[in-house]
């Protein structure tokens, strides 16, 4: 069974202060909690205390960075059962970010199978992620971009339906834009992958021209319970077998 998408918390926005994403409702111990901000190209975000940058292996993905344009971060971690929303800050000309849970993920170590990455310094309504190919059935992937789009406010820019025959139950999660400073927004859409193998092509027609910053997590499920039968030895010198 493919690990489940349990909500997404207020978006939030700040320019000099701090940003501080909201938990979303409902988490619990060893859900997955990624943090996706947009800043200008070049502006790090801090990382907050118990959160770490997306990664493959032991290699930091996160920031996907275009140019000066726009860059995409990505903090993620294991929900321990309690804590407060991280404050995030560095970027001055704006900041925008929101975080989402997902359930059903192995409680240690990475908790996607992939993570390919991308950036595209052409400015156009056209969003194309990055593929790959996964080596584990039923997971749920997540397409992630953001965008230096200056919008005329902060409602009229967003991101439309995505295309991608290789996935079912398609759904956008994030949607959100600011014309704060510079401008720039995000957006998060998941699909379930059925099989293991490659994801195709993820293709989605932004409201706003501009360039891209790109993510692809593949989110592992949890190992199925097993039951573990002790070893029983039979009387009177029969060999142990196992059941």
């Amino acid at each position: 069974m493919a690990p489940t998408f349990v909500a997404a918390g207020t978006v939030a926005i700040a320019t000099t202060g701090t940003a501080t994403p909201a938990f979303p409702a409902g988490i619990l111990t060893n859900d997955i909690l990624l943090v996706i901000a947009e800043s200008v190209g070049g502006s790090n975000y801090a990382t907050p205390a118990g959160w770490a940058h997306a990664q493959s292996d032991s290699t930091a993905i996160s920031p996907v960075v275009q140019g000066t344009n726009t860059q995409l971060t990505v903090f993620w971690q294991r929900y321990p059962g309690s804590g407060s929303a991280p404050g995030l800050t560095g970027p001055t000309d704006h900041k925008i970010a929101r975080m989402i849970a997902i359930r059903g993920c192995p409680t240690v170590g990475n908790p996607w199978n992939i993570s390919p990455f991308a950036n595209s310094a052409t400015s156009s309504t056209a969003a194309s992620w990055p593929g790959g190919t996964t080596t584990q059935a039923d997971t749920l992937v997540l397409e992630i971009i953001a965008t230096g789009a200056d919008p005329a406010s902060d409602s009229t820019a967003g991101i439309g339906a995505l295309t991608n025959g290789a996935y079912t139950s398609i759904t956008e999660r994030v949607d959100n834009w600011t014309a704060s400073g510079g401008g720039g927004g995000i957006a998060v859409i998941s699909g379930v992958k059925a099989t293991a193998g490659a994801l195709g092509s993820s293709t989605a027609t932004l409201t706003v021209a501009a360039t891209k910053a790109y993510m692809t997590l593949a989110m592992m499920n949890a190992p199925a319970a097993t039951t573990r039968f002790d070893q029983i030895r039979r009387t009177r010198g029969h060999p142990s077998y196992r059941r």
